[in-house]
């Protein structure tokens, strides 16, 4: 058996692939995919740094500023054990994550997490809208909501046109630049919705 003397995230993906042949149920390991986990979790950590940084550079209304760090994360490696670009999974749970801890941190008669999210998708752009459709489906069919609050999320969904996910869309550096600026954008729509509904 191989001697590791480094973190399997610091091996290359085919010659840690190959080390485990050497070991038992080695090939197992890399049909499940597990193997590929470290430089899943890589990617992910190193979309997060450039998005927190466009993050704030787009509350601070340099928009030219937040493009450069998104596009920086945009030219990570394609991930292969998630089947996504990292920056893709990671503005969408900021979306996803934003309005599901809103909705938590809510009282049962409190829709304002809602108010938000539809303030967002009558002034979002399509992509955009798509990702908040996305976001308020998995909230529909996982959450426990009040009647109001599913009706609303039914008639506002339906008029948004259908499309994959952002995660298995086929976009080069700049279209999905494009998409997870206007994303980052709609975020800080939501926080301001919040803020100013009180």
């Amino acid at each position: 058996m191989t001697r590791w003397t480094k973190p399997c995230c610091l091996h290359s993906k085919t010659t840690l692939l190959a080390e485990l042949t050497d070991r038992p149920f080695g090939d197992v390991e890399s049909v499940s995919g597990r193997v590929l986990q470290p430089f899943s979790i890589a990617g992910q950590q190193g979309a997060a740094n450039p998005l927190g940084k466009a993050r704030r550079a787009l509350n601070d209304g340099d928009r030219d500023r937040a493009r450069a760090f998104v596009d920086r994360a945009a030219r990570l490696p394609y991930d292969e054990h998630e089947q996504a670009a990292p920056v893709a999974m990671a503005v969408h749970m900021e979306l996803f994550c934003l309005v599901t801890d809103t909705l938590e941190q809510a009282e049962a008669d409190d829709s304002r997490w809602l108010d938000a999210a539809v303030d967002v998708l009558a002034i979002a752009d399509e992509p955009t809208r798509c990702d908040m459709r996305d976001v308020l489906a998995a909230i529909d069919q996982d959450y426990s909501l009040n009647t109001p609050e599913r009706s609303r999320i039914h008639s506002a969904v339906p008029p948004i046109p259908d499309r994959a996910a952002l995660r298995v869309l086929d976009l080069s550096p700049t279209e999905l630049g494009d998409h997870v600026v206007s994303i980052l954008a709609a975020c800080r729509d939501y926080r301001a919705a919040l803020n100013a509904a009180g």
